[in-house]
Parts: C-alpha cells; sequence; structure tokens
C-alpha cells in the first residue's frame, strides 16, 4: 500500500538534511586540521542545500557554516598553482563559485525565512 507521498517526501528532505550534516561535519573536520577537501564532497554539500532550499526546507547550521567558509576560501588568492588535467575539480570550483556568488547575493540562504 502507497501513501500520498508527503510522509515520504518528508522523511527523504529529512534524511538529506541529515546526511549534508554528516558531509559537513567531515568537510569542517578537513577544513580544522587542513586537509584536502575532495571536490566531489564540496559539490555533494552544495547540491543538498540547493535541493533544501529549492523544497523550502531550512539548511542545517553546520552546513551554512561550512559552505560560507568554503566560499570564504575561494575569495583568497590561491597559494598554489592548478592541478593540470583537473577538469572534475575545475567544474566543481565554478559550480561553486556560482553559488557562492548567488549566497552572497541573498539567493540561496540557510534557511533564514526572512530571505528569498
Amino acid at each position: 500500500m502507497q501513501g500520498n507521498g508527503t510522509g515520504d517526501s518528508a522523511g527523504r528532505l529529512a534524511q538529506v538534511q541529515r546526511l549534508a550534516t554528516e558531509l559537513a561535519a567531515k568537510v569542517r573536520y578537513a577544513q580544522i586540521v587542513a586537509r584536502a577537501i575532495p571536490p566531489e564532497q564540496i559539490a555533494a554539500l552544495v547540491e543538498a542545500a540547493r535541493l533544501l532550499q529549492e523544497r523550502g526546507e531550512p539548511w542545517p547550521p553546520l552546513v551554512g557554516e561550512v559552505l560560507q567558509r568554503v566560499v570564504d576560501d575561494m575569495e583568497r588568492p590561491a597559494e598554489a598553482e592548478p592541478v593540470e588535467g583537473a577538469t572534475d575539480a575545475e567544474a566543481a570550483v565554478a559550480n561553486l563559485t556560482r553559488f557562492g556568488e548567488a549566497f552572497r547575493r541573498g539567493e540561496m540562504s540557510a534557511g533564514d525565512p526572512d530571505r528569498t
């Protein structure tokens, strides 16, 4: 027997929030200990934040904090040259740059109901 989907959808969004928080915790730890963060992890976190935003769900606080830190770090001049052939990483950085610009313009928010 299938339900109307509302409960399933809410459950799935709750799972997205939980998984995004877990991933944000891993990324935050990598930031603290100055380890490289795989671009795939940042891309997954951005996609989770976008999904939540599209559904009108708040971001878990740690997700917003980690993404803001990533955006802030990207605004600083790079100390190392880009790795040749890092097309996936470059694509992730380009997507995150666009995301960061939207975040600063207020198009994306960390669940603040007063922001649109």
